[in-house]
């Protein structure tokens, strides 16, 4: 009897392994494609560069103002006491260090707010590949742009223009 149920069971489980094998449904999509040609991403861009060039606009400021200090300093050092010498040589350095901070802290801005600004994107892509996804009865669909997928098989179906298609509805 012991025997009959396991032989049941292994049946079952291997019926149950080739029905899962044969209904798998493998798509795959270019994320970062999707994205590029998203509407609305090349506004975000026009922001970004835009928000980019103010920064780069301060930055050049503040380069122009430490040369014309440094200038400044090379010309006068020569009848300077040392401890002034070494005071404006700390003001020089203060200078150097604010306009490296400012530069990093800019583009780490930058980044921010780009990465903010592409979430809405990325959000209506994301919803955009489950739809089609769903509708098209899609067990996996597999995102290539990133470029960690090993092996394509010519049984994944591309469904990037359909989500495309779907973004520009």
């Amino acid at each position: 009897m012991r025997l009959r149920i396991l032989l049941v069971l292994m049946l079952f489980f291997a019926w149950n392994s080739l029905f899962a094998q044969s209904t798998l449904k493998i798509g795959h999509v270019n994320v970062q494609e999707l994205v590029q040609k998203h509407p609305d991403t090349d506004s975000i861009h026009g922001v970004i560069e835009l928000e980019a060039k103010d920064m780069e606009d301060i930055y050049t400021e503040m380069l122009e103002e430490q040369q014309e200090k440094m200038e400044t300093f090379e010309a006068e050092s020569a009848g300077y006491s040392d401890f002034m010498r070494k005071t404006k040589q700390e003001e020089l350095l203060a200078l150097s260090q604010k306009i490296q901070t400012f530069n990093q802290t800019a583009q780490q801005q930058i980044r921010q707010h780009n990465i903010q600004l592409l979430q809405p994107v990325y959000d209506e892509v994301n919803s955009a590949i489950k739809k089609i996804a769903q509708e098209n009865k899609f067990t996996y669909v597999l995102d290539i742009s990133a470029g960690t997928v090993a092996y394509i098989s010519p049984d994944s179906e591309d469904i990037t223009a359909r989500v495309l298609e779907e973004l520009n509805k």
